[in-house]
């Protein structure tokens, strides 16, 4: 078997954490070799409360690190009401409001080492539903009841990890030697380090000897599924309408429209997230699973990158296809570029976001290091913004994330407002869908992706939303072959092969 290189003189200052005689640091390990996430995920006995935060997008500057978390030693979940926690000693609820209650449990494991650390050592892992803007904002309307085992928030935490450097192509196992006590164990850490060894030998076993990696579940891929929407196309086309008339009697400036592609499961998801990550790679690609439900993500969208006080956020807006024919790449551009409602749209939401940025961070210190910015990914072509800002003193991440909370891309502006004119034309709560997914580091390093672009499994069934965002000079029609666009990876990926004609109509 051949053993992987392990070393520590291979990791650069910034990621070592020195040793202390009076407290217990955590491991950082590094390897030589490289080895794909997916096969390593693959290694472990099985997927329950995994996070593969994956970055596929080969070369994209936002897509150096993956992460891949399993076994934590707490969870949290929050219904709207009720806090509860999870862990060796068994069940319990917490009362309080979940803005003080994250940032109190976080305090416990705050890992003191080196900022410039740039991945987390150790962290809450989780997803947060968009639903959750309801209770943030008591002037929406009254929550209204997700889908059957999904929470507003699902997170869980973990001492030990392992990130993949996809640009110096090394991996790095991260063990702090946590427990839900909060106590740091030198034995424990030592301990998991080991495991992670034992799981990187077997996963470069495993490749070196078989051509294809073992698969969790099953080896089929997906068959052709019978995908439908939960609205017509004229019943979007006039929701679509509705929204120009409150631009038009000046309610909206904009706001962002989703309609719910449903199918039955064709696999499951790992292999999904397996074959989409192929088909469809993005910078914040993910593979969750919460319990009852699991989370395939191929999301292009940056919401939040938070180091010790500098923070970061990237709307999208603006969408075009991507095509393999080098001409078409380059007219599809050149028409985004160049279209006045694009170039407004994106503008009007980094200004919003310049403002929630304003609510968590220092005056004066809010700029846009780049604005309308061409990305390219597999299917689509985007423009894209950076604004960033250094946080008030006593301004903790979870707050920040809260403060924010939900992305103003895919909502609208003014984006309260539009949260309201959302709840009011959807008919069915979004659940994930343009929530976020990420964590929150014990190091005080997080990041949170949008969750667009997200397959959510349930019962046996798979949703997809998709959205556009609605201004005063939308064409519903071109709208509604928007979320097409935006589908197509996903679509191919359900169906493993190019979109049948019927899906056109959805």
């Amino acid at each position: 078997m051949r053993k992987f290189r392990a070393t520590t003189k291979q990791v650069r200052t910034a990621h070592t954490v020195k040793p202390s005689a009076n407290r217990v640091d955590p491991i950082i390990h590094s390897f030589n070799d490289f080895i794909e996430p997916e096969q390593v995920a693959e290694s472990l006995p099985n997927l329950k409360h995994t996070f593969l935060l994956r970055s596929t997008a080969g070369g994209h500057k936002l897509g150096r690190y993956s992460i891949l978390a399993a076994h934590p030693f707490m969870s949290l979940e929050f219904d709207g009401r009720t806090t509860s926690i999870h862990d060796t000693n068994g069940s319990r609820k917490i009362e309080g409001d979940i803005r003080d209650i994250v940032p109190r449990i976080l305090s416990r494991f705050e890992t003191p080492a080196e900022q410039s650390c740039p991945f987390p050592l150790g962290g809450c892992f989780g997803a947060w539903s968009y639903d959750l803007k309801n209770l943030l904002e008591p002037k929406l309307s009254p929550l209204r009841i997700p889908l059957a085992g999904i929470r507003l928030i699902h997170a869980f935490f973990y001492d030990s990890l392992i990130v993949f450097d996809h640009f110096l192509s090394n991996l790095y196992i991260v063990s702090t030697g946590l427990d839900s006590s909060a106590a740091r164990s030198r034995t424990r850490a030592e301990i998991r380090l080991d495991y992670w060894k034992r799981i990187l030998e077997s996963a470069t076993h495993t490749a070196a000897n078989a051509e294809q990696p073992r698969t969790i579940g099953t080896t089929h891929m997906p068959g052709a599924a019978d995908i439908r929407s939960n609205i017509s196309k004229s019943e979007f086309i006039h929701k679509v309408n509705t929204i120009k008339q409150y631009i038009k009697h000046g309610h909206i400036y904009q706001v962002n429209l989703c309609r719910q592609l449903l199918a039955q499961m064709p696999c499951p998801p790992w292999e999904l997230f397996k074959h989409l990550s192929r088909s469809a790679p993005a910078p914040f690609s993910a593979f969750a699973d919460l319990g009852r439900i699991q989370l395939v993500s191929s999301s292009p969208e940056l919401f939040l990158k938070i180091h010790g006080n500098h923070i970061t956020t990237r709307p999208i807006k603006g969408t075009r296809p991507a095509s393999s024919s080098v001409t078409r790449n380059a007219a599809f551009a050149d028409e985004l570029i160049s279209s006045e409602k694009e170039n407004a749209e994106l503008l009007m939401i980094t200004d919003l976001l310049r403002n929630d940025l304003g609510r968590v961070c220092e005056l004066g210190s809010i700029r846009v290091p780049a604005l309308a910015s061409l990305e390219r990914y597999s299917y689509v072509q985007h423009l894209v913004s950076t604004i960033e800002g250094s946080l008030r003193p006593g301004i903790r991440h979870h707050d920040a994330l809260i403060s924010c909370f939900p992305g103003g891309s895919i909502t609208g502006a003014p984006k309260f407002r539009a949260m309201q004119i959302i709840d009011e034309l959807e008919s069915e709560p979004r659940g994930f869908y343009t929530g976020c997914l990420g964590y929150l580091g014990f190091n005080g390093v997080s990041q949170f992706n949008i969750l667009i672009r997200t397959g959510i499994f349930a019962d046996g069934m798979i949703r997809f939303p998709v959205g556009a965002g609605i201004v005063y000079d939308s064409s519903p029609e071109a709208e509604f072959e928007e979320t097409i666009c935006k589908a197509n990876g996903f679509l191919r990926a359900l169906n493993n092969h190019s979109i049948p004609h019927t899906t056109q109509q959805l």
